[in-house]
């Protein structure tokens, strides 16, 4: 499929649908509920997402969820909430949430390649071009985190999540 481009029907099958999820309190992914929009008849439905927004917002559920939380999906989430609470090393710590994303971006069947990852102080190093590595900060906040990957229509996709509270 690479190299092929998909017609917005082809796409939205391949990336699926879903209700939207709006959230709760400004900045916190960890908070949100479904939304609802109003109909051409004046009634309340249910607002859906689909396509490439519906993989974004997907992603962003699973790294708002502690991995193992989800009662129907024990292996749907992120570990990195259950490093935060246990790394005191920042460097190893951001390593840790480097993989916890990595592990949510492979199990998602629609991504075919991570090409990269970056937590915290990174993304801004990487957008402003310096190459140099990016020393962790002590102490725990708020991270953000950004991944770029390509998906199974031969498309590259850039998802930025956070802020995920706790973060390094």
């Amino acid at each position: 499929m690479s190299g092929t481009r998909l017609t917005d029907s082809q796409l939205r099958r391949l990336m699926k649908w879903d209700a939207v999820t709006a959230p709760i309190h400004a900045g916190v992914i960890q908070h949100a509920d479904i939304a609802f929009e109003t109909t051409t008849a004046g009634t309340r439905d249910l607002a859906l997402v689909s396509g490439i927004d519906n993989l974004r917002q997907q992603l962003t559920t699973a790294m708002a969820t502690a991995l193992g939380s989800d009662p129907l999906n024990a292996r749907h989430g992120f570990a990195g909430f259950r490093a935060l609470a246990e790394e005191g090393d920042p460097l190893l710590l951001r390593e840790r949430l480097r993989f916890s994303v990595l592990a949510v971006l492979r199990a998602d069947p629609r991504i075919v390649a991570v090409l990269r990852v970056l937590i915290g102080d990174e993304i801004a190093a990487w957008h402003a071009g310096r190459d140099e590595p990016v020393p962790p900060r002590a102490g725990h906040g708020v991270v953000d985190v950004e991944a770029q990957f390509t998906i199974r229509s031969g498309e590259t996709l850039t998802v930025a999540v956070g802020p995920i509270l706790g973060g390094a």
